[in-house]
């Protein structure tokens, strides 16, 4: 997965992201884990990946970053903001 390519304005401001999808005309924002996992999403990723990146640059056990990441996901995805 990986985010869409065309269509969108990412802004980030102090450690979180802003992001406008011009589709839709909506924004979305990002705190700064988001703002994390929107960056390594620039390049098509695996969920297992994200999650193993996520644990490391935030020191979260592997069931906290999977809840994060997987959430983040959905979320990104209902907004479809996802390639």
């Amino acid at each position: 997965m990986r985010l869409r390519e065309h269509d969108l304005v990412l802004k980030e401001i102090d450690g979180e992201t802003v992001l406008l999808d011009l589709v839709s005309s909506t924004y979305f924002s990002a705190n700064r884990t988001g703002t994390f996992l929107l960056g390594l999403l620039g390049e098509e990723q695996e969920t297992e990946a994200l999650v193993a990146a996520l644990a490391q640059e935030f020191g979260l056990d592997d069931q906290a970053a999977r809840v994060d990441t997987d959430a983040f996901v959905a979320l990104l995805a209902e907004q479809r903001l996802l390639a």
